[in-house]
Formats: structure tokens, C-alpha cells, sequence
């Protein structure tokens, strides 16, 4: 069972490359996304099917370090990561598709999704009335990572 599904997407100036650069530097998130405080590369090696990371962040009203796996990767054009919180799954797809004369600008299309298909009968009841306030914070949260995405990718493409 899908609890909430949110979906934010914008248009960046710079190819998909460079925005799939940024997305993919999980090493130095903490830098990039005002919304996570702490990451910790868990695997070596190339950002691929596999990798896995320890960031902290609150999204959906869980709050606390969590463990990230990609799960799908097509450079540069698509990602999926995720990681289980408690008994929930949460899923965040990266699109990335070249728009602009030139093919030379990104739109970046991000869904996060959480999985509560383990939750108790009691616990999706409570989901369902109050699941709503943490479905509004976590949109900004997406929003802001948004905005942070597109600012590095502009700040990489200035500097050289």
C-alpha cells in the first residue's frame, strides 16, 4: 500500500550530465541539500546498482540517519534510490530529460513514494488522519532539494 506520493519537478540550465553529477555526489550531500545534515559513503566505487550511504534528514515525519541503496541507475537519465525506515519503504525516482535548443538544460522530474504495505491496521488508521502535515513538510523538503540541485549544477557549470 502507497501512503503518499509527491511529485516536484523544475527545469534546470545545464545539460544532464552536470545534474546527474550533482545528484550522484552522495559523498558530499551534507553540502549540496540543505535538508540533509550528515552523509556517509557506505561502499566504494562508482555511484551504480548497489551503492549505499547513511544520511540524515527527516522526510515523511521520520526522523534520524538512514540507510540508502540505489536500486536502479541509467546515467544520466534516471535513478532510483531508497531505504526502509521502520516498516515503511521510501522510494525517491530521479528523471532527468535534456530540454532547450541546444539540449543544454535539464527538467528534472522527482517522485518520492512510501511503501506502508508492512504497517499495522492501527498504524495506517493513524497514517490516514495525520499523515497529512508530514506529506506538506516533506514536499518542501523535495522542493528545497529541488532548488539545491539546480543551484550546484549552476555553481559546477560556472566554475569550469
Amino acid at each position: 500500500m502507497a501512503g503518499h506520493i509527491i511529485h516536484v519537478h523544475g527545469t534546470i540550465s545545464a545539460p544532464p550530465e552536470q545534474v546527474w553529477d550533482v545528484i550522484t555526489d552522495v559523498a558530499h550531500a551534507n553540502d549540496v541539500l540543505r535538508s540533509v545534515s550528515e552523509t556517509e559513503l557506505l561502499t566504494e566505487g562508482e555511484y551504480d546498482v548497489g551503492t549505499s550511504w547513511r544520511e540524515r534528514r527527516t522526510l515523511f515525519g521520520h526522523h534520524g540517519p538512514e540507510e540508502m541503496q540505489v536500486v536502479e541507475s541509467q546515467p544520466p537519465l534516471r535513478t532510483v534510490v531508497e531505504a526502509e525506515v521502520g516498516n515503511d519503504i521510501i522510494r525517491t525516482a530521479y528523471r532527468l530529460t535534456p530540454t532547450g535548443q541546444d539540449r543544454d538544460q535539464t527538467r528534472l522530474a522527482m517522485t518520492t513514494t512510501v511503501e506502508m504495505s508492512h504497517r499495522s491496521v492501527m498504524s495506517r488508521a493513524l497514517w490516514a488522519a495525520f499523515g497529512g502535515f508530514s506529506y506538506e513538510r516533506t514536499r518542501k523538503v523535495l522542493e528545497h532539494d529541488l532548488e539545491d540541485i539546480e543551484a550546484e549544477a549552476r555553481r559546477r557549470a560556472m566554475a569550469g
